[in-house]
């Protein structure tokens, strides 16, 4: 939570700085396929992906001070993360599918360079902050199906901390269309013994800047 709250303050410390002609706000969305790295001793694997969604309002300014076309973005996001992936116990095939909801909360500094007033490409980086809201995880055993809180003792730690890469396309000054993709550096499991997981998450989608 300090991490957040510093980062927060940095970011609103240079937004009074700047002039209000260099702040812009916009609302967002995208497609994920979000995934665990999941660790085990020597063993290392990837679930099947999940396919879900981020939404929410973006934020976007200038930097002069750094140098021409550079600024800083952040944005408040309600994200759908997780995997599906099965497992065998006593010769029973377990699928489980993990659905936890984030606010999550992306800080990056990015490069802008237009080709006139109609087209410009971008690459932004930076860090992500989760924080674990709600969700449920739907487990079947072949005969029952059982759906526990995504963030109880078998579920998924509530808090994530990751780092960010985007790069895309502005249209007409008001369109965004990019992909990115997030590494999360912190192991979200709760109870896996001699193990780490880390969200991995694709993203495809686009903004609207007002």
């Amino acid at each position: 939570m300090k991490k957040i709250l510093t980062s927060l303050s940095l970011f609103l410390l240079i937004a009074s700085s700047t002039s209000a002609q260099a702040l812009r706000y916009g609302i967002t969305g995208a497609m994920n396929a979000s995934n665990y790295a999941i660790e085990q001793g020597n063993l290392s694997y990837e679930p099947e992906s999940r396919i879900g969604f981020k939404a929410g309002f973006r934020m976007e300014i200038d930097a002069p001070f750094i140098a021409k076309g550079f600024y800083f973005d952040m944005e408040t996001l309600l994200s759908s993360r997780g995997a599906k992936m099965e497992q065998v116990e006593e010769s029973n095939i377990i699928s489980t599918t993990l659905r936890p909801y984030y606010l999550e909360i992306p800080i990056h500094i990015g490069y802008r360079y237009d080709f006139g007033t109609n087209l410009g490409i971008f690459a932004s980086f930076g860090p992500y902050f989760d924080i674990g809201l709600f969700g449920t995880n739907k487990v079947f055993d072949g005969i029952t199906e059982s759906k526990p809180n995504s963030f109880s003792q078998d579920g998924v730690k509530r808090f994530d901390f990751g780092l960010g890469l985007r790069g895309g396309a502005q249209i007409f000054s008001h369109y965004r269309i990019y992909v990115g993709y997030d590494w999360g550096l912190l192991n979200i499991a709760k109870d896996f013994p001699g193990g780490t997981a880390n969200n991995r998450n694709f993203y495809i989608g686009m903004a609207y800047m007002f």
